[in-house]
């Protein structure tokens, strides 16, 4: 009997060693799925992607308000009936076309100008408003600014120089720069201008990148009207 049970146990025992072998070789290969799950998204971490054209309108479509004018002959209109306290505006001429740019909120930029990040833009054609565009910035420290002829918006890692005229509004330059995980950095530039825009390597683009940001410090920065109750 004792013989009996003893062969049992060594049976219990071996299976139970097996069960162990099965499920540590088990854990084994989960970790080296895990592990190189890991390299995998670290080296598509590492791989930069560029901040595009598309995606800044894609933000600007998403922030700039969205505003019902129907109803509305003029600017004043609009100002008076369908802007909220908080919201702001600015009636301003981009060269020889005159807008309303309507923004979501406004907010002291310590330079006497009550600036903003985003705006939809109206315009007169014939006896109707219609949208002309929107524009965001990425942050307040880079308010929507102008040279009197175009419109720059900003982030820490892009920058975009707009023309503004009857038939919209145009990104004609938009350079950014991007990080790999092990900190280097990549730099790209586009175009909605005409002309061959893919001869710009990193280098080219980071000369752009910083040329942009230079222009757009140097703009004015757009003061906008606060609607208040």
């Amino acid at each position: 009997m004792a013989s009996v049970v003893g062969c049992g146990n060594d049976k219990a025992e071996s299976d139970s060693s097996n069960e162990a072998t099965t499920e540590t070789a088990a854990e084994v290969e989960n970790q080296k799925a895990d592990k190189a799950e890991a390299e995998d998204t670290t080296e598509e971490a590492a791989v930069p992607t560029e901040t595009s054209i598309e995606f800044i309108k894609e933000i600007s479509e998403e922030s700039a308000p969205d505003i019902d004018i129907e109803g509305c002959d003029t600017f004043t209109q609009i100002v008076d009936k369908k802007l909220e306290p908080g919201m702001g505006y600015t009636n301003i001429d981009f060269g020889d076309t005159n807008v309303l740019m309507v923004c979501s909120g406004t907010y002291d930029n310590m330079d006497g100008n009550m600036a903003a990040i985003d705006a939809t833009m109206y315009i007169y054609k014939g006896d109707e408003i219609q949208v002309l565009g929107k524009v965001c910035s990425g942050g307040t420290a880079y308010p929507l600014s102008t040279d009197g002829t175009y419109l720059y918006t900003g982030s820490n890692h892009w920058v975009c120089k707009y023309a503004v005229t009857e038939d919209g509004v145009k990104i004609l330059e938009k350079a950014s720069v991007e990080y790999t995980t092990d900190g280097a950095e990549n730099y790209f530039y586009e175009s909605e201008d005409e002309g061959d825009n893919s001869n710009y390597d990193s280098a080219g683009a980071e000369k752009k990148l910083n040329d942009l940001y230079d222009e757009m410090f140097a703009s004015d920065v757009i003061n906008f009207d606060t609607i208040v109750e």
